[in-house]
């Protein structure tokens, strides 16, 4: 396969030579040529680059409203649903006992929302400040569930914070007034996450564009889960882009309307504006992307376009006259009739030495990429030239960055716990893993594995789960995580199931592991002391195992005898409890 170089110096002395033939001909079939591709590529770049940054900004709304539509789903997954809701109790027919029935069930249902709105309302408020553009945010709950608890709603369209608002009651708008309940009605119909093209909300008088997405059980749909980011915020990332003298950029919907234009109004129709577009309009609103410009007649000049689609379905179209695109080649064809033979000699060294140039830097872009692909993000690119590889460079350079960090920050919400902060389940499934290797390798050399287990087991969770209320639960959870996280703070601790906890110990934790484990009873002690409430003390059971050849073969192994001596702990506690008469 023959390099870049050798196909440009190739292509540039064919170049030479022809023009030395038919010097004047040549000359203007060439710059033609050459300005047509630029144009394009000019064109092109910035439709790319421009869909580039507004789709990434559309897609960390995406991300946004996903997690937290993620976090929704997974909260109400024990949601105890009522069939046919409140407004269905008064029906005739319906015995006294069933009314009673169904409105304890509503009732525990109200509960259970106002909890999980709770919980969905403090993510998404972290969320939505996280979120670059955000105007609002909210959960709306459907009203056929439950006609006592709807959702939140929270704006902040002067940039001082986000202030929850009354909520729009859907009930008094018809569902296909987008400007008022569009954000509703659109996404539960289509029963997906829907972009809202834009248009302006009555309830607040803002134009903006919606992302919304349905919560749905069982076939059930509970509401929406959505943001709304200012028409502004979309709009001036390409207000000022200009190319050549007077072409610029402008953005429709997929029927053909102006959602901007510099100098358009809002909800213009192109076609019908300037019917010589019909048939460009046609073309943009039925395809993706234009892999050519476009030449089409507008206002009586002949203008070149090229269009891409937006992730939110809308179109971003680039423009400009023909005239500016050709008055670079006509005038140069010109100099280069009488020039030409001059600058023969002088073309063929500068082409040399530009192509050197150019794919010294290209040759670094295709080892790092090739190092990426390989999955080494560790790239370092030193070219730092103001031309189009210079940018190009420092953007690749840029992206390779920003997915390092975003791969680190993704293995680390992987393997994290949400509630106690400590490593989850999965992190300890990976650290078995390791272990296992480790084990391997030292006994592979006759070493005895230096290594122990501690199983923790937080007693009578589900009771004052029960008794107090999950809150309280998870106060006692987290008390128990801290004590542990106190008394082991130089070794890995890992949730690993709703009230168990487990700590690997190496190196010095490993030698001190019976003084530790007897720091963690007195510990326990001066807690219980100190604290009347059940969800403030700690009753934990405590199972330790140290790692033996010939009987441990396997981290596995080791956690069994660990989980096994946790029980018996537990047998001893429950009975120290039973003869103290200890309630619990």
């Amino acid at each position: 396969m023959h390099s870049i170089r050798s196909k440009i110096m190739a292509l540039t002395i064919a170049a030479i030579l022809v023009t030395s033939l038919s010097l004047c001909a040549i000359a203007v079939t060439a710059q033609w040529s050459e300005e047509k591709r630029s144009a394009e590529e000019r064109m092109r770049l910035i439709c790319e680059n421009s869909c580039y940054s507004i789709n990434e900004y559309l897609n960390s709304i995406e991300q946004s409203v996903d997690m937290v539509s993620r976090f929704t789903t997974e909260q109400l997954e024990d949601a105890p649903l009522v069939s046919g809701g409140a407004a269905g109790l008064s029906g005739m027919g319906v015995s006294a006992s069933h009314r009673e029935r169904s409105a304890e069930r509503q009732l525990a249902l109200d509960r259970y929302l106002e909890d999980f709105l709770s919980r969905v309302e403090i993510v998404f408020r972290t969320v939505a400040r996280h979120t670059s553009g955000v105007v609002t945010y909210y959960l709306r709950v459907n009203p056929e569930v439950s006609e006592n608890v709807s959702g939140f709603f929270y704006t902040d369209t002067e940039g001082k914070g986000f202030a929850q608002m009354a909520l729009t009651v859907i009930e008094d708008y018809d569902p296909e007034d987008v400007s008022h309940v569009g954000w509703y009605y659109i996404p539960m119909r289509q029963g997906m996450a829907t972009w809202l093209d834009p248009y302006t909300n009555e309830n607040i008088d803002m134009r903006m564009i919606s992302y919304v997405t349905p919560m749905f059980k069982v076939g059930s749909f509970l509401g929406v889960v959505g943001m709304d980011v200012s028409y502004e915020t979309l709009i001036s990332r390409i207000r000022n882009i200009r190319i050549y003298d007077t072409g610029f950029v402008y953005v429709m919907d997929s029927a053909g309307r102006l959602i901007y234009h510099p100098t358009l109004e809002y909800g213009t129709s192109l076609a019908e504006y300037d019917p010589e577009m019909a048939w460009a309009v046609d073309i943009i609103c039925s395809q993706t992307r234009s892999d050519a410009l476009i030449r089409y007649q507008a206002e009586g000049e002949t203008k070149y376009l090229c269009f891409d689609t937006l992730r939110n379905g809308l179109k971003l179209v680039v423009c400009a006259p023909a005239a500016e695109i050709n008055a670079g080649w006509r005038h140069i064809t010109s100099l280069v009739a009488w020039a030409a033979g001059i600058f023969l000699v002088l073309f063929t060294a500068a082409a040399v030495l530009l192509v050197n140039h150019i794919i010294r830097p290209l040759h670094s872009l295709t080892d790092a990429s090739r190092s990426i692909a390989e999955g080494n993000y560790n790239v370092k690119l030193d070219y730092q030239g103001e031309d189009e590889v210079g940018v190009l460079t420092a953007a690749f350079q840029q992206l390779v960055d920003h997915l390092r960090i975003y791969i680190s920050d993704l293995n680390s919400k992987a393997y994290r716990d949400a509630m106690t902060g400590v490593k989850n389940s999965g992190a300890y499934e990976a650290m078995v893993r390791q272990l296992d290797e480790e084990v391997k390798a030292i006994e592979k050399i006759g070493g005895v594995p230096q290594l122990a287990m501690v199983m923790l087991d937080c007693n009578d969770l589900k009771l004052i789960n029960d008794r107090y209320g999950h809150e309280k639960g998870d106060i006692y959870l987290k008390t128990a995580c801290s004590l542990i996280c106190e008394i082991y703070p130089h070794s890995p601790v890992f949730r690993v199931g709703g009230d168990e906890f487990m700590v690997v110990l190496q190196g010095m934790p490993f030698r001190e592991r019976e003084a530790l484990a007897e720091r963690f009873r007195q510990r326990a002690a001066e807690i219980n002391a100190a604290n009347e409430n059940p969800w403030d003390r700690i009753q934990i059971a405590v199972g330790m195992a140290a790692f033996e050849p010939g009987r441990d073969h396997c981290a596995e192994d080791l956690a069994r005898r660990a989980d096994k001596t946790m029980y018996t702990d537990k047998r001893r506690m429950k009975s120290a409890q039973g003869r103290s008469g200890e309630v619990r």
